[in-house]
């Protein structure tokens, strides 16, 4: 039995998708009126978990990763990068064992999860700059250390987040980068020096630019303004509303260009859940998520959809809001992304932006529906 599907793809041409089993089999011009848009879906290269499930909990609860993956494909993400933030070292081994092992034997988890983002623990220790995580977990880097953490995984880090004036990062991002690793600075002030000499070694990301810094910097000796100026570098941008200011994001992308911004969640462990007090950290009825007694955010509370509708809430047409949300970090991070063509499998996304917001009308994964009624980003 096959079904049909109707809308406006990113180029804006109006088609009709037809998938029977999870494969496409025709894709053929057709008229509508009205349609959605029906495209690719999204891509989030820094999500930390929902639900109350994080990734580096895998090791005490492996259900964590159909928990996420149930919850984040709702909201139109088919391809994403697990990330692992400060946490035991010990742990994040297991963690990411265990993560390896589910990947090995699940092909629909591994199309999900397609890599990690190591983010956590060879950040800055000092407060600000090292946003939420706990500084009891932090390390100086080596590369023995990397290494037993990327051999746990499978080689399945895809990226590593780091401090660039920690003791010894200098040598283990060498080593890290002719190991074919990608590299990204974030939770961290350094000096225009060192962000200069870390990209010459071929460092070429920002953990999510913006954030993970003190609520208040020197003017002018911070790192915003290297890493905006410098053209090697891509951005990782938080837009959700709350991690950035409409007009540093305008500018941001003034600066930098629509090719090296990479929208991301950042959403935690706890995205999706009630508001409330959640020991030391407070998610407010409109997902603004803080440490408690603090303005420090906590991660976010929502998916990437989120930052495609804020995008629209700027100004950006649905097309160009999900464009980059989807083709530009799958080719950041250089990974195929579904086609919509006869003979791929059927994964794509139907979405409609109105007064009311971004709406989510249907999400196919491997020919499977997901939704049975509309959703927003706003919704669990």
């Amino acid at each position: 039995m096959s079904k049909s599907y109707i809308g406006k793809s990113l180029d804006g041409t109006v088609i009709e998708v037809t998938v029977k089993r999870n494969v496409i089999v025709s894709v053929k011009p057709a008229q509508a009126p009205d349609p959605p848009l029906i495209a690719p879906p999204l891509v989030d290269l820094q999500q930390n978990g929902a639900l109350g499930k994080s990734f580096n909990h895998l090791h005490e609860s492996p259900d964590n990763l159909r928990t996420i993956a149930a919850h984040v494909r709702r909201h139109g993400v088919g391809r994403m990068l697990a990330t692992f933030t400060t946490y035991p070292y010990d742990k994040q081994i297991e963690s990411l064992t265990e993560f390896n092992r589910q990947l090995e034997s699940d092909k629909n988890l591994g199309s999900l999860y397609f890599g990690a983002f190591f983010e956590g623990i060879y950040m800055s220790r000092e407060y600000g700059w090292r946003g939420a995580h706990n500084p009891e977990y932090m390390r100086d880097p080596n590369w023995n250390e990397w290494s037993k953490l990327q051999d746990a995984s499978g080689g399945r880090i895809m990226i590593f987040n780091i401090d660039p004036e920690l003791p010894h990062a200098t040598e283990t991002m060498r080593q890290a980068i002719n190991n074919n690793l990608r590299i990204t600075m974030g939770h961290c002030g350094p000096s225009a020096e060192s962000i200069s000499r870390a990209a010459d070694m071929g460092v070429d990301m920002v953990t999510h630019f913006g954030n993970g810094a003190p609520p208040e910097v020197h003017r002018h000796r911070n790192p915003f303004w290297s890493w905006l100026a410098d053209d090697r570098f891509y951005l990782g941008l938080i837009i959700d509303g709350h991690h950035l200011p409409g007009d540093l994001i305008r500018a941001a992308f003034v600066a930098k260009g629509k090719e090296k911004i990479y929208p991301v969640s950042d959403a935690s462990g706890y995205s999706g859940m009630p508001p409330g007090d959640y020991e030391d950290f407070v998610i407010e009825d409109n997902g603004y998520c803080h440490l408690k007694g603090q303005e420090l955010l906590s991660g976010a509370w929502h998916q990437a959809d989120r930052c495609v509708e804020r995008l629209c809430e700027l100004g950006w047409s649905l097309e160009d809001a999900w464009h980059q949300q989807s083709v530009i970090p799958a080719r950041i991070i250089g990974i195929p992304l579904p086609e919509i063509k006869a003979g791929e499998p059927a994964e794509f996304v139907l979405a409609r932006g109105n007064e009311n917001g971004l709406e989510l009308e249907q999400v196919v994964s491997m020919g499977d529906e997901l939704l049975d009624t509309t959703i927003n980003p706003q919704m669990v």
